[in-house]
Order: C-alpha cells, then sequence, then structure tokens
C-alpha cells in the first residue's frame, strides 16, 4: 500500500466534501447531495482523482455509515413509539408496505425475473428520510401544523419499520432460496436480534458507562468506548447475518437512555463530520454517471420514480379521520435521502444490484430529494394562500374566559380569534403550554396565522411579559416552533437556531432554556433574593434584560440591541434605558465584587453613581446573582456585601446623586476660602476634577492649586509637606505628557522613598498633579526631586524584566476603566518597573492600588488607552510583554487631548 497516495486521496475527499456540503447549503439544497455530486465529479466518471477501488476509502465509508446509524439510534427514543399517535403509525405502516408491493409488482413486470434483486428494490424503495422533510417544515415555521406532526411522528416507526425490513430482505437475498420456512426464520432472527439486543442493550449501557464516567482519568475514554460498544453490535449483528448498520442503531438506542448520552452524541460529532461524508463521496464515486444516460437505466429509473412517488404518496390514506392536507403529508413522505442510499449501496456490495440498477436508484433518490423541498413549499404555501385552507368559524368577541382554555391535559381555543390577535393568542398559549399540550385545533389555528404581518401592541408585550414570568423551556420551544419568536424576538430566535446548530453543546435540551429567567422564577420565601426581588418596582424589566443578555449571547452592540428590541416592544424611554442598562452592566457588579478594593469608598462611590438609582442596582445585583450556578458560595456573600454598600452609598445623599454634587461645591467653596478667593487660582478650584474634590480635602484642594498656578510649562514643580503623624505629601506638578508617572516614580525611588498612598489629576487645561504620601527619616530634597524628574524627561527610562510577575486583565470590574492585576514578588522599585511598563506601552495609570503579604505584592490598576478607552488585545499584549521581558520608554512627540482623574491608593 502506497501511504502517500492513501493520503492524498484522504486530503482530496475531504477537501471535496466539506466545499460541496458549503455550496449546496448555500443554495438551498441538502448537504448530502452535494457531497455525493461532489464524488461523481472527483471520481472516475469525470476527473478521475479519485479511483473506486481503494479500500481505505471505502473502509472510512463504511465507518462513516455505522457512525450515521449510531447517531440516528442516539437521536430516537423508542419511547416516542407509543406516543406518535394512530395516524403518524398508520401512515408510516402504509409508507412501508405501499412501496415495497408497488416496487416488487414493477420489477417482476417491467425489469427483471430475479427474485431477490425485485425483493431488494422494492425494500429500497419503503425508505424515508425526514430529516430533509423536518428541515423544509422548519423553514416554512410549520413544525406545528396537523401534517407536520403526523409526518415526524411516522418518521420514528418509519426508521424502524426500514431497519427490519433491510435486515430481512438482506438475509433473504444472500440465502439464495425463498420459502416460507426461511422468510419466518430470518424475521425470527431479525426481530429477536432487535429485541434481545435492544433490551440487553438498554439495561447494560446505563450503568456501564456510568461506571466509566466515575472512573475514567484519560480524556476520551467515554467516548472511545461509546465507539467500540458500537462497533461491538454491529459485530453482533454480522455475526447473525444482519447488516451491521442494524447493530449500530441498536447501540445508538442503548445508549441513547445512559446519561451520558448528549456528551458521548457531543463528543462523537466531530468524528462523524469527518467519516460520514466520506460514505457520501464513495457513493458518488461508485458511480458511472455515463451509466445515466443509458436507455435501460433511464427506464428502470422512470419506472421506479413512479412507484417511489405513487408509494409516498398513498400513505395519508393511514391518516384518515385525522384533519390536514394529504398532499402535504404525501410529500413529506417522499424523499428517501441518505437512507435511500444505504439501502442501494448494501444492494449493490452484496452483488444483488448490478450498475444500471444501481444507477437508477441513484437517480430516484436524487430527484425525490431534490424535489420534495420544492414541491412542500409549493403546497403548503398554497394551502397558506387559501386555496387549500379549511374554512374556521371566526368569533369578534373575545369569550368571557378568554380565547384558551387549559384543562388537565391540554391547552385548546375557546373559539377561533380574528387573526389579528394571533402573537397575543401565541404568547398566550405559549405560558399555558409550560405545563400542559397544545391541543391540534390550536396548532392548526396558529398554523394558519402569518405572524409577519401582524403589529406589536401593549397586549403583546403584556403577554409576552407573562411568559418571561411564568414559562418555561417548552414555553420558547413552543413560539420557535409556530413562528411568533420571529415576529417578537427575532434576535433571541436566531440564537436559539445556533444553539441548536452548535454540535459541542453539552446539554442538548438545554437549547431554549434561559437559566437566569428560570432561578428568577423560580424564587420563594426561603431564598434570600427573594426579598430583593419584591422591592422592584418592575420586575418585568429585569426578567426582560435577563432574557436578553442571554439571547444576544455573542453579539456585538448588545446594550444597543436591547434598546432596538425595547423600542420594538413599545416600551418606555425609562424602561428601555434601564433594560440596556441591565445588559451592557451584566458583568459589572460580579467583576468588581472580586477585586481586593472592591469595597471600598472609591470603588463603592464609582459603581453607586454608574447605576444611579436603588432599583437599578438592586436589578443589576439579581442579574449577577442568578446568572451561573458553579459559583463558590464566599462568592455570593461577596456580591451581597458589595450590593449591600452600593444600595447605602445611594441611600446617602452626602455621598451620590444630588448631595453629592453638594458636597463637591461645599468643599470647593471652602477651597476657595483658604485661597483668599483669588480669581485665578479660584478659577482652578472651579475647573478640577470632581473625582479629584471628592477625595482631596479642601485644605490640600487649596494647597495643590497654588503649586499649579500658574501652569508648568517646562520643569516640574515639587513641594514638600510635613505631616504630624509622620511622613510627607510630596507634591509634583508639571505638564501632563506621557512617561509622567513613571518619570516621577524613579525619582521618588531614586531618592529612597516609601512610597504609600497617591493621588493623582489632571486638569482640562493639561496641568498634571501627583501627590505622594511617603515615609521617610529627613525631609526629601525638593530641588533634587525637580531636578531627578527632569532629567529623567531627558534620557529613555527602562525597566527590569518582572518575568516571575503573573498579569491579568478584566474588562468588566469597572465601567471606564481596564483593570491590570500583577502579582509579582515584592522588591524596591517594582511600583517604578510597572509605571515604566506602561508608559512603554502606551498605557494610561488612573488609579492603583499595591498590597504586600508575605513578601508577595498584589497590584491592582485601573488604566486607559491614550485615547482614553478600554485596552484593546493589541494593549494587553504589549503590557503583557514589556512587564514580563523589561521595558524602555522614550520621549514622545505627541501629546494627549484628553484629561481625567482619580484617586489612587498605592
Amino acid at each position: 500500500m502506497d501511504i502517500a497516495h492513501v493520503l492524498r486521496d484522504i486530503l482530496i475527499v475531504l477537501v471535496a466534501a466539506k466545499l460541496a456540503a458549503e455550496f449546496a447549503e448555500r443554495i438551498g439544497i441538502p448537504a448530502v447531495v452535494g457531497e455525493i455530486v461532489a464524488g461523481v465529479l472527483i471520481g472516475p466518471s469525470l476527473l478521475g482523482v479519485v479511483g473506486n477501488a481503494d479500500e481505505v476509502l471505502r473502509t472510512l465509508g463504511e465507518i462513516g455509515v455505522i457512525l450515521l446509524l449510531l447517531d440516528v439510534g442516539l437521536e430516537m427514543d423508542l419511547g416516542e413509539l407509543t406516543k406518535v399517535g394512530r395516524a403518524s403509525m398508520l401512515v408510516a405502516t402504509v409508507g412501508v408496505v405501499s412501496p415495497m408491493v408497488l416496487g416488487f409488482a414493477a420489477m417482476r413486470l417491467f425489469v427483471t425475473d430475479d427474485l431477490n434483486t425485485s425483493l431488494f428494490v422494492a425494500a429500497a424503495l419503503t425508505a424515508t428520510s425526514v430529516g430533509i422533510t423536518a428541515r423544509v417544515f422548519g423553514d416554512l415555521r410549520a413544525l406545528a401544523t396537523t401534517e407536520a406532526r403526523i409526518v415526524l411522528g411516522a418518521a420514528v416507526a418509519d426508521d424502524v419499520m426500514g431497519l427490519v425490513v433491510l435486515t430481512v430482505v438482506v438475509r433473504l437475498v444472500t440465502e439464495g432460496s425463498v420459502s416460507l420456512g426461511s422468510v419466518v426464520a430470518i424475521v425470527a432472527i431479525a426481530v429477536g436480534f432487535l429485541l434481545v439486543g435492544g433490551l440487553v442493550g438498554l439495561r447494560v449501557a446505563p450503568p456501564l458507562f456510568g461506571l466509566v464516567e466515575r472512573v475514567s482519568r484519560s480524556t476520551g475514554t467515554l467516548v472511545a468506548l461509546a465507539l467500540a460498544f458500537a462497533l461491538a453490535f454491529a459485530q453482533l449483528a454480522d455475526a447473525a447475518s444482519l447488516a451491521p448498520i442494524v447493530g449500530a442503531f441498536l447501540a445508538g438506542l442503548a445508549l441513547n437512555r445512559a446519561e451520558q448520552a448528549p456528551r458521548i452524541r457531543r463528543e462523537l460529532a466531530p468524528v462523524g463530520h469527518l467519516f460520514i461524508p466520506v460514505f457520501f463521496l464513495q457513493i458518488g464515486i461508485d458511480a458511472d454517471i455515463g451509466a445515466f444516460a443509458s436507455p435501460t437505466v433511464l427506464r428502470d429509473a422512470a419506472i421506479l420514480l413512479v412507484v417511489a412517488v405513487v408509494g409516498k404518496l398513498v400513505s395519508p390514506i393511514g391518516a384518515a379521520g385525522t384533519p390536514g392536507d394529504r398532499w402535504l403529508i404525501g410529500l413529506g413522505m417522499l424523499p428517501r435521502g441518505e437512507v435511500g442510499l444505504i439501502f442501494a449501496t448494501i444492494g449493490l456490495q452484496n452483488g444483488v444490484l448490478g450498475d444500471d440498477l444501481y444507477a437508477a436508484l441513484l437517480v430516484v433518490v436524487l430527484v425525490t430529494t431534490l424535489a420534495t423541498p420544492q414541491l412542500l413549499k409549493l403546497r403548503y404555501n398554497r394551502i397558506r394562500g387559501g386555496s387549500g385552507a379549511r374554512a374556521v368559524a371566526v368569533v369578534d368577541a373575545e369569550p368571557a374566559g378568554g380565547w384558551l382554555v387549559t384543562n388537565a391535559s391540554s391547552v385548546e381555543l375557546a373559539a377561533n380569534p380574528p387573526t389579528d390577535t394571533g402573537l397575543t393568542v401565541a404568547l398566550q398559549a405559549a405560558t399555558a403550554v409550560a405545563y400542559g399540550r397544545p391541543s391540534a385545533g390550536l396548532l392548526d389555528w396558529l398554523s394558519s396565522v402569518e405572524f409577519r404581518n401582524l403589529k406589536l401592541d401593549g397586549e403583546v408585550t403584556a403577554a409576552l411579559f407573562e411568559v418571561l414570568r411564568q414559562g418555561n423551556a417548552r414555553s420558547w420551544r413552543f413560539l420557535e416552533t409556530i413562528g411568533a419568536l420571529d415576529r417578537v424576538l427575532p434576535e433571541v430566535a436566531q440564537t436559539l437556531r445556533e444553539r441548536q446548530a452548535d454540535p459541542f453543546r453539552v446539554d442538548p435540551m438545554s437549547t431554549h432554556r434561559w437559566s437566569a429567567i428560570e432561578r428568577l422564577r423560580t424564587l420563594d420565601e426561603f431564598d434570600p433574593l427573594q426579598e430583593e426581588y419584591a422591592r422592584l418596582a418592575h420586575p418585568e424589566w429585569l426578567l426582560l434584560g435577563a432574557l436578553l443578555v442571554e439571547g444576544l449571547e455573542g453579539r456585538r452592540n448588545q446594550a444597543s440591541l436591547a434598546e432596538v428590541i425595547g423600542g420594538r416592544l413599545g416600551l418606555d424611554t425609562g424602561a428601555v434605558k434601564e433594560i440596556a442598562a441591565l445588559v451592557e452592566d451584566r458583568d459589572l457588579l460580579w467583576g468588581a465584587s472580586h477585586r481586593l478594593d472592591g469595597m471600598t469608598e472609591e470603588a463603592v462611590l464609582q459603581l453607586a453613581s454608574h447605576l444611579d438609582t436603588p432599583e437599578q442596582a438592586r436589578a443589576l445585583y439579581l442579574l449577577s446573582a442568578v446568572r451561573g450556578d458553579d459559583r463558590e458560595r464566599w462568592e455570593f456573600e461577596q456580591l451581597l456585601e458589595l450590593h449591600n454598600l452600593v444600595q447605602k452609598a445611594l441611600a446617602n445623599p452626602a455621598l451620590t446623586g444630588v448631595e453629592a454634587r453638594n458636597l463637591v461645591g461645599n468643599r470647593r467653596a471652602e477651597a476657595a476660602a483658604l485661597v483668599g478667593g483669588e480669581p485665578h487660582l479660584v478659577d482652578r478650584i472651579q475647573r478640577a476634577p470632581r473625582a479629584y474634590v471628592l477625595h482631596q480635602d479642601s485644605a490640600g484642594i487649596a494647597r495643590q492649586v497654588r503649586l499649579l498656578d500658574p501652569m508648568p510649562s517646562r520643569s516640574a514643580r515639587v513641594l514638600v509637606t510635613p505631616l504630624a503623624t509622620g511622613g510627607y505629601f510630596v507634591d509634583v506638578a508639571a505638564k501632563d505628557q506621557p512617561r509622567l508617572l513613571a518619570c516621577v516614580t524613579g525619582a521618588l525611588a531614586d531618592a529612597g522613598l516609601d512610597v504609600s498612598a497617591a493621588l493623582i489629576a489632571t486638569w482640562p487645561d493639561g496641568t498634571a498633579l501627583e501627590s505622594f504620601l511617603v515615609r521617610a527619616e529627613e525631609p526629601p530634597d525638593p530641588g533634587a526631586l525637580r531636578l531627578s524628574i527632569q532629567g529623567r524627561f531627558e534620557v529613555p527610562l527602562s525597566s527590569p524584566a518582572l518575568a516571575e510577575a503573573q498579569v491579568t486583565f478584566d474588562d468588566d470590574a469597572s465601567p471606564w476603566h481596564s483593570v491590570i492585576e500583577v502579582r509579582s514578588p515584592d522588591k524596591p522599585g517594582l511600583l517604578h518597573a510597572l509605571a515604566t511598563s506602561f508608559a512603554a506601552a502606551g498605557v494610561e495609570v488612573q488609579s492603583a492600588r499595591i498590597d504586600s503579604d508575605d513578601g508577595l505584592a498584589v497590584d491592582r490598576f485601573e488604566v486607559t488607552d491614550a485615547e482614553g478607552a478600554k485596552l484593546d488585545e493589541g494593549d494587553r499584549e504589549a503590557v503583557r510583554r514589556y512587564v514580563l521581558r523589561g521595558a524602555t520608554a522614550r520621549r514622545r512627540r505627541f501629546r494627549r487631548t484628553f484629561s481625567f482623574s482619580l484617586n489612587a491608593v498605592v
């Protein structure tokens, strides 16, 4: 075997499969059809880049079909067979028996005298690929119709019947003779294998894979043993002279009952994405396209196509007495898809079918697969247009008890409402079906409503809020199925579709579940959150915000989208603003509660000022507390502590709101009096940043504005003020410029001064103040400090590499800044080294806190980029690089055009 040749073939097949599938999906045809066509294109029939004698590819294809049937089994619940209903079961039965009888007769009359061949072709015609039909009904938003329910229910029984037929026929044709005894024996073996194997599998799989999950430590053990389980069943089926895919299907049914089934499906999905397309490409590779032009093939294909179509179109006979369009049901059963291809390929491999009959069956499969979506759309649109619609008596006045009646078993219409009430009734029904089943009459009426043509009004919005209060995952699935969600919340509907398309989603049942809403909805008197929830004036705004936080996950400009949605629902400006703020700040409170300085006065006042009202703060607290189920008790305790502090700040007029502004005004007035009312100093006090005024006393403001006047031009000014309690204030006034903090901290480090606190502020005219509380035995020399600072501007600043440092970033802990946390062994000059690294990266420090414990420094900095915005990925990478590898901050020729204020405790 030439390994290079094999690898080349695999490369070609995988690339061709995915390109073909992508193209097919984009033009609206099933991916399987594109893969078959790609196989024809690269196979001997056309380009010939891949041969049909490659046993490796054929083996990979066999693994692919086993994975396909394993997945079918994993998706099917045997319990559903008892729930599909009489109509679905009868439709499935007629849909299997009719094409088989007609196909056998047509083969014997018009095609061949060979009994085995006739029997196998007839069996191949029984197949139904319901996946194609389900997709079309879903695209049409018609999954709630009677017809769709019958067809999809029939598919459950049809799959099992089809595999039994395949099993029996394969045995019959490979035995070489047919007698009543052999038929009975083969059927007994097939059914016996299905029953015994199924029962054993159902008993063995759940405890076996539960044990595997508990004891396994190696990654991939569970999925590897699940595949081995399927291969073992395939081998047992082969030993019983049955098709191996029957064993794989049975293994899937058994694994479906294990708690690990969602994880197995998720982890097998990538393997299936690789191998399953190889099977369908191999079909195209094996096909002789030249045979399609053969008169014999075309004649046989025409005969079989008529049988295939008629055999399925008569299947609605089984739905006699049930409402629904018979043509729509029949067309839904029509496509053969991948199931028919599997039948045909097994026949070719067993030598039952010749090349001509295989080509004819391939034509039948392709035609029914490609034509069915268009025929279904045409018929459904015709019914919706009125030509095939069932007349109903419409009641204009709503009954006294409402449009819906809920009993112990179902939710029904009390009367047929006008269609313009469709959205309201749909949402009311969604609330009701949270714990009930929609009746056929309700579903039929809803399927006749054109939701996209209906307007949103106050009744619709009120009904939506009721779904938020009382609904569950069933409610949201119901709204998506009938198409109402696409009209009310199209962005959320899109998220649900993306969830369902995600093969890596751990819990498939979670696609329609909104965890935060469910947690809020189930609060009771014993839950500590209930008291806060009861205080909300508008709990429905919180519920909608919680829905949008999850429903807009991964989207850009989520707050703007929330505003658009609020406007679409007709909410007032205040409601729209608060809901959008909840979406934007969803991680703010939780992130702040994890910061070491999150409970400090400055941090709490920042949060309180940003949240503005107790109602908004309470709503954000509840949203933070109910998101996620993997958090520790201490985290919730910190969150509650922070929430209480914010509520106290909002309740204290001296700290926030109007009173805080009064506090700032009073402090400015006191400082103005201390400077003797000099106009130029008073003007600078009035233009001082608000945060600086809040965190500096009036005496300090008066002292520092004198230092700032007049505005420094070239060199810095330094003022040293002794404290009665020991230590010194070192105030530095300078023209705002890059590297200023790095230069000043470097000069302080050179002087051997131990910095314990700092206050930094910048005025709109570009005057910068940096004030440090230092500890020293002797008073610092202002002149020496000034010269040292100025000298550092003339030479490149450098910092040593802090290879041991750990640098992390958080954009959620502050409304305005990115937070950088640096953990490093404590050492002299550490603050200067970090300030130099930030300067080299073009990052401006807004505030900082340094903690040291047992030789470990934990430094947190609130920073922005040079434009005053949060850091982007490039900024983060630059900071990380300069901190870990060292930095040199050179003089820059540009000036910042913004101002900021802060209080920094260092």
